[in-house]
């Protein structure tokens, strides 16, 4: 039942219970709210803080007042808090929208977003201001992350375009179907100044590397590309962007050489640099004009020294430097002999074609055997073994007698070509060959020197080549002792030599065994710890059983 209207302590009792209600639900909302409310009464200043507010400032105490939250406010968000509320205030918007960092209870600051509004009086001021306020800390934070990372971006970019600006090389990085996604001015300008301003034009982003090659071959860039050279050329890039491998080489036609290196990317595109390698092909076709001089030169100068020097010495083996040294040797020295008379009958052009087929014979045979060839004197040759290579004292003394030989064979043969060619004067080596210490080198002067050999076994050679008979080949006994077992040699005894102090024991060589043995005429064996010679020609009569029964004990003492 309804108490009497005349009841005020009744109706007021009534009022109360609803204020006290709706009070209770506001608070209930407020508790349900993620944001914190607030209500400041201007002019008594009087300010109610929700207690989700409180919570999220980390406040305990009840009374909360505008001049702490004033405090609370970070002093460097502080001037701009309080400009939008007095704009707000003074009706210049609709709104307080402003976001801004306040200390919590626990002393740190946090960001808050304040969104509120002012009811005004009659005369139109603000008489209070009630907002809600959240906390923004993680987007703020969220945001500051990102605007770090833009700006690291930013700066990564420019740095970035910086270095590529700071390359002498053009760079240019293209996307998977051969657009340009960046590229430095170095390359726009490899076509600005070779294809002119309107390709320059086309390099920009988005723009097709084959339209602009084809523009720019349009105007006569690409000069050694010929018609349809060009789509051959693209379609043959294009495979090799798909493979990249090794460098490309393109003429301008401004004169100028690029080489182009190209590296896939992780996405499909293409990174290119284009360098400027005009000096480079410059220098080197300069580098081949003189190297091709240099060999011409060489060629040249390997006809005026022994094949073994000029091969040391451009090698870098061989100083060009008056040094001599000693070593044991095998000297070889050879003439023809009457050839001063021969000369006599033929004329100088006759003269020069059958010397230098002569000599020419005679080093091809000294080559093969290992000579070095010191000089022509005429008709003679004076060549040796050990320097500037040794095969040993035995090979290099071998080698010597074998080359003999087989000048000696040849000789025989150029005889009859030139008899049937009407040279009546049979021409015939004398050899002569000396094994000793010789001082071997450049001689001569700092301007002009003479890579030969020097000592008493050249003299020696010399004079055995002398005063032997026509076709025949002096050895001294060193010589023979070194080739014994190998080369079939016969004694000629001592003989005195002008200018030797003493008599030298002389032999001539007679043939080489291996000749012989190839012929069956005997059986040689020469290894180390057996020296065999079987000469079947002499084995007559008894000797023939008492080699056999010689070898046969030889066997047995060996098997025991």
């Amino acid at each position: 039942m309804h108490k009497p209207e005349s009841d005020p302590t009744g109706l007021r009792t009534s009022t109360l219970d609803a204020v006290g209600t709706v009070e209770a639900r506001l608070a209930l909302i407020t508790e349900t709210m993620t944001e914190g409310i607030y209500d400041w009464t201007v002019p008594t200043d009087a300010l109610y803080v929700s207690d989700r507010l409180k919570a999220i400032l980390g406040i305990t105490h009840p009374n909360f007042t505008s001049l702490e939250w004033g405090e609370r406010v970070h002093p460097d968000d502080l001037p701009g808090f309080r400009a939008a509320v007095a704009k707000h205030f003074k009706g210049e918007t609709d709104r307080v929208n402003h976001e801004y960092r306040i200390r919590r209870g626990a002393g740190d600051y946090f960001w808050i977003a304040d969104s509120a509004r002012c009811i005004r009086g009659e005369d139109g001021r603000a008489v209070r201001l009630i907002g809600a306020i959240r906390d923004i800390t993680r987007r703020k934070l969220a945001e500051f992350k990102l605007v770090a990372a833009s700006q690291a971006a930013e700066k990564a970019r420019q740095q970035l375009d910086d270095a590529l600006e700071a390359m002498s090389e053009g760079l240019v990085l293209f996307d998977a179907d051969d657009r340009i996604v960046l590229c430095n001015s170095n390359y726009r300008r490899f076509f600005a100044v070779a294809g002119g301003a309107e390709i320059a034009d086309m390099v920009k982003p988005g723009a097709l590397l084959w339209d602009i090659m084809r523009a720019a071959h349009a105007k006569g860039m690409f000069p050694l590309f010929k018609g349809q050279d060009l789509e051959t050329h693209i379609k043959r890039r294009k495979a090799q962007r798909h493979n990249p491998g090794g460098s490309i080489e393109q003429n301008l036609s401004d004169g100028r050489w690029i080489q182009i290196n190209e590296h896939r990317t992780a996405d499909g595109g293409t990174a290119s640099v284009y360098t400027d390698v005009t000096e480079i092909k410059r220098r080197e076709a300069e580098l081949a004009t003189k190297t091709a001089m240099l060999e011409s030169i060489s060629s040249r100068l390997a006809k005026y020294l022994p094949p073994q020097i000029h091969k040391s010495i451009f090698a870098g083996e061989e100083s060009v430097e008056i040094a001599p040294k000693r070593k044991k040797l095998t000297i070889f020295f050879s003439d023809i002999a009457g050839f001063t008379d021969t000369v006599e009958a033929l004329q100088s052009e006759e003269l020069t074609s059958l010397l230098n087929q002569y000599l020419t014979e005679m080093s091809k045979i000294a080559l093969e055997h290992g000579a070095t060839v010191s000089k022509f004197i005429g008709d003679a040759i004076l060549a040796f073994f050990g320097d500037p290579v040794s095969r040993g004292l035995n090979a290099d003394a071998l080698a010597c007698v074998r080359m003999a030989t087989a000048m000696q064979r040849r000789m025989r043969e150029l005889q009859a070509i030139w008899q049937s060619s009407g040279l009546e004067q049979a021409f015939e080596l004398r050899i002569g060959i000396t094994t000793g210490y010789c001082t071997v080198g450049n001689f001569g002067s700092e301007d002009r020197l003479d890579y030969t050999v020097i000592g008493h076994a050249v003299n020696l050679a010399a004079r055995l080549q002398q005063g032997a008979e026509r076709g025949a080949i002096l050895l001294d006994s060193e010589t023979r002792s070194l080739v014994e077992g190998t080369v079939q040699t016969e004694e000629r005894g001592p003989i005195q030599y002008k200018g030797l102090s003493r008599p030298v024991q002389v032999y001539a060589v007679a043939g080489l065994y291996e000749d012989r043995e190839a012929q069956g005429r005997v059986i040689a064996v020469n290894r180390d710890g057996l020296r065999l010679l079987i000469d079947r020609d002499k084995l007559t009569g008894t000797a023939r059983d008492e080699v056999i029964a010689a070898l046969k004990g030889a066997i047995d003492k060996l098997s025991d």
